[in-house]
């Protein structure tokens, strides 16, 4: 059975020895606490041979040893909740001291019947040792940085035994009575000691409720000269104020802070961008992890600096592979991983080239990619770059080819129409004005070529237009009917052309000969045609 069970504590031992608390949030806790305390013993003397009976004080400083382990991850992911649920057991109340020395006292005198006899014994003293043996269960609750508050409850059963010395000779006596307490502790991190091990000290406050009365301290004594304590039973056992107060000192296994937790939720949240969008993706072992460390020994001075580089590597490729680290070897301890990615994005001397020629990399890349995703990430990841503008432009024009997508799904002249004054300066409008001549061109209706030309008097397609002119039907116009709207003729300037020419034609002189008025007249008469055909 004790092999068992010392099978079982070195399993425990072990696995508490290799957890990684810190990511883990499990916790194990072992303190020591000691509050003074005066302690109460008191009988009647009527129920024993001491002349004056028993009502002693001791002043003592009961010790208490507990072991407290938290069985549940903190639930709720990312959820900063500052409670830490325990369980363990301790060992309280773990304490001694005279009770009674040279006692006085008077006892029956067989040699002459009906009487009595004082004695006094100055060799003789009774003294107590008590434990407490119990299980807990109880939470902490981080208050703010390294100040703790913690609650806990007991139940366990007390142990009393009473020695009675007398000339090198010892007489012992022990009772068991059940205990039920509740303490409260105010916690203060004092420093790191040992990886993921914290010192704190705090102020406990106990309080006993379970009384104990009729505790016997010795057996009868059936011998001629009994003893003074012979069949000595105290009324009561308590301490003299209601609450015990004092210290406490503690090892705190993978306590960690509220400060603490969110900064470890972000890092969390960098590794997943670095290695999401590292370069190395995917590469990186445990293998590679230990040669990292081995090759560039990732530890920081007293001022929070990277050591110095092997040469055989560049600033660059030193960089790069810290920024690999980061995302893929996990640093166990927290306040080195901080130092390293504030390191990282400081933009110090032996960083700033790698941290440029990356930063352009990547903007090279996600421009490329017309990934809204990807010019996302840029600019959470380089929240400060210079390029900046760029990509958000970028992301507004991708946007609105979206919209501009589902403009063309549509392919009708009031979609492109609406696009184009919804969006006077829009980065698609002369792909708007292709659909619409599209459009154009598959009616063929005189009408619409005439809104074209005065809707685009400076198009692309405003020359092919004008050609196909004189080959359109005069069917209604489908750009009035699809926008329901009504463009006027274009009349205006046909008007302007036939004054001009009206004019043209009075300053025309009388032809000296036949010929020339005949050529003349051929001429008028080819321009009125010309009229008549456009105005149709």
């Amino acid at each position: 059975m004790m092999r068992k069970l010392f099978a079982i504590l070195s399993l425990l031992a072990a696995a508490s020895y290799a957890a990684d608390f810190e990511r883990s949030n499990w916790r194990t806790q072992l303190y020591l606490q000691g509050e003074p305390a005066f302690l109460n013993f008191k009988t009647d003397k009527s129920k024993t041979l001491l002349d004056d009976g028993l009502d002693k004080d001791v002043l003592t400083v009961p010790l208490s040893l507990g072991l407290l382990w938290s069985p549940l991850i903190t639930p709720l992911w990312k959820a900063d909740i500052p409670f830490t649920f325990w369980l363990g057991a301790e060992v309280n109340s773990f304490q001694f001291g005279t009770i009674e020395d040279n006692p006085k006292y008077t006892i029956p005198d067989e040699s002459k019947s009906g009487k009595t006899r004082k004695g006094e014994q100055t060799d003789r003293e009774l003294w107590f040792l008590t434990y407490a043996p119990s299980v807990l269960a109880g939470f902490s609750f981080n208050l703010i940085g390294d100040l703790d508050l913690r609650v806990l409850g007991g139940f366990g059963f007390h142990f009393f035994s009473f020695y009675d010395d007398y000339s090198g000779h010892t007489d012992q006596h022990t009772e068991m009575a059940q205990t039920g307490f509740v303490s409260g502790a105010l916690e203060y991190r004092i420093t790191e000691i040992f990886k993921d091990v914290d010192l704190k000290i705090g102020v406990n406050v106990r309080k006993e409720f379970l009384p104990y009365e009729d505790i016997k301290a010795r057996d009868k004594d059936n011998s001629p000269s009994p003893s003074p304590y012979s069949d000595l039973k105290f009324d009561k056992i308590s301490y003299k104020w209601p609450v015990r107060v004092g210290l406490e000192l503690s090892l705190d296994f993978g306590r960690e802070s509220r400060r603490d937790r969110r900064m470890r939720y972000n890092l969390h949240d960098r590794d997943d961008v670095l290695r999401k969008y590292s370069e190395v993706k995917d590469t990186l072992s445990d293998w590679d992890c230990m040669a990292i460390e081995r090759d560039y020994r990732f530890y920081l001075d007293e001022n929070g600096e990277l050591p110095d580089m092997s040469e055989a590597y560049t600033r660059t490729q030193f960089a790069d592979v810290l920024e690999s680290f980061l995302a893929f070897c996990h640093p166990a301890d927290l306040a080195t991983k901080e130092k390293l990615y504030s390191t990282l994005d400081s933009g110090k001397v032996q960083l700033k080239e790698y941290q440029v020629r990356q930063e352009d990399s990547r903007f090279d890349q996600v421009m490329a990619s017309n990934d809204p995703e990807m010019l996302e990430m840029f600019l959470q990841y380089y929240p400060d770059s210079p390029r900046r503008p760029e990509v958000e432009a970028k992301l507004r024009s991708l946007g609105e080819y979206d919209k501009f997508r589902a403009i063309q799904a549509q392919n009708t002249f009031k979609a492109y129409l609406t696009y184009l004054n919804d969006n006077p300066n829009g980065a698609f409008r002369d792909e708007a004005e292709a659909g619409i001549f599209e459009l154009v061109k598959a009616g063929n209706r005189l009408k619409d070529y005439e809104i074209y030309l005065k809707r685009f008097p400076n198009g692309k397609y405003v020359e092919e237009a004008k050609a196909a002119l004189n080959q359109a039907n005069s069917q209604n116009s489908i750009i009035e009917y699809q926008t329901g709207e009504t463009y006027s003729e274009p009349e205006q300037s046909v008007q302007q052309e036939e004054v001009a020419e009206d004019e043209e034609e009075e300053e025309v002189k009388p032809s000296k000969n036949k010929k020339a008025s005949k050529k003349a007249n051929k001429k008028a008469a080819k321009k009125k045609n010309k009229k008549s055909k456009k105005k149709k």
